[in-house]
């Protein structure tokens, strides 16, 4: 049985507005593996990094989407949302 004192409070919150990644495990993409500020739960975090990491970085659309365990369809809805409302759109 699991005790509220070992539920992630940050999971919840994630989860509750959305925005929870459940294929955070598949993520790919060495920034998600090598700093703990890249949370691979947070789907909002996912996705602009998928988009930055083509935008600035020069990865191609399937490179970013795999790494980041998304399909090309995802990113381009992501870019869409991205640049019509900006952060909030994610």
């Amino acid at each position: 049985m699991t005790r509220k004192k070992d539920i992630d409070p940050k999971t919840v919150a994630l989860q509750k507005k959305g925005a929870f990644n459940r294929r955070a495990d598949q993520i790919t993409d060495p920034l998600f593996h090598e700093d703990e500020f890249f949370d691979p739960k947070d789907l909002v975090q996912v996705k602009y990094e998928m988009l930055r990491r083509v935008r600035k970085d020069g990865k191609s659309v399937t490179e970013a989407a795999a790494a980041f365990a998304l399909s090309r369809f995802s990113f381009c809805e992501a870019q869409s949302a991205l640049n019509r409302d900006g952060l909030p759109g994610l």
